[in-house]
């Protein structure tokens, strides 16, 4: 019987970004495949590295936590403060111009509200969370929204998922979320996709 050993962590600049970049490319079907299909494609990592350093961007390290089997990343976790200002393109280097005119009609569709959405909150925002296929139903889900609530709990913490989602809405209500509002979100064409608001209370 295979032996994990699972833990969870803030991200460190260190971090392997490719396995990064490609837990935040799965963390949705809809919108980053538009940017690339691949989600190990060079600009992508090359993109998510520069996010990764930049700072007040939505996916700087001290926004990241990563879920591990020993020293390997298998999931990721982005939880961004509400009531800032937070970027996607501004201040990033080493990416292709071509390439972030082909994420232009993600940030307009999908990014710019968000942020706008982010900015008009209180408490934190998960965006993202991923785990690897290959470690599916053995908790991982769990343990990296432990350790969100561990982390941000103190505050009002909200979420968006689609609404067909239903092991992750399942999960998230495991945790003291409540569905505050449907809507259809972005979907990268004409798609109407139903997705919930979910959010969290503070610890009593």
């Amino acid at each position: 019987m295979q032996e994990y050993n699972f833990q969870c962590r803030k991200a460190l600049p260190s971090d392997n970004v490719v396995a990064i970049a490609r837990y935040l490319h799965l963390t949705d079907p809809y919108i980053y495949p538009k940017v690339c299909e691949n989600p190990i494609d060079e600009n992508w990592i090359e993109f998510v590295g520069s996010c990764m350093k930049t700072e007040n961007n939505i996916f700087n390290t001290r926004h990241l936590s990563v879920v591990l089997d020993s020293d390997a990343i298998v999931g990721v976790i982005c939880v961004i403060p509400c009531g800032i200002k937070l970027c996607i393109t501004d201040d990033i280097d080493n990416t292709s111009e071509d390439f972030i005119n082909n994420l232009n009609p993600v940030i307009n569709g999908y990014f710019a509200p968000l942020i706008d959405e982010s900015f008009s909150y209180n408490g934190y925002n998960i965006t993202n969370i991923c785990v690897d296929r290959v470690y599916r139903n053995k908790g991982l889900g769990h343990l990296l929204m432990a350790h969100c609530i561990d982390a941000y709990g103190s505050k009002t913490i909200h979420l968006d998922v689609i609404a067909s989602n239903k092991p992750a809405i399942n999960l998230y209500k495991k945790f003291g979320f409540t569905i505050s509002n449907e809507y259809y979100g972005y979907s990268g064409d004409d798609t109407e996709l139903l997705c919930y608001h979910m959010i969290r209370l503070p610890n009593k």
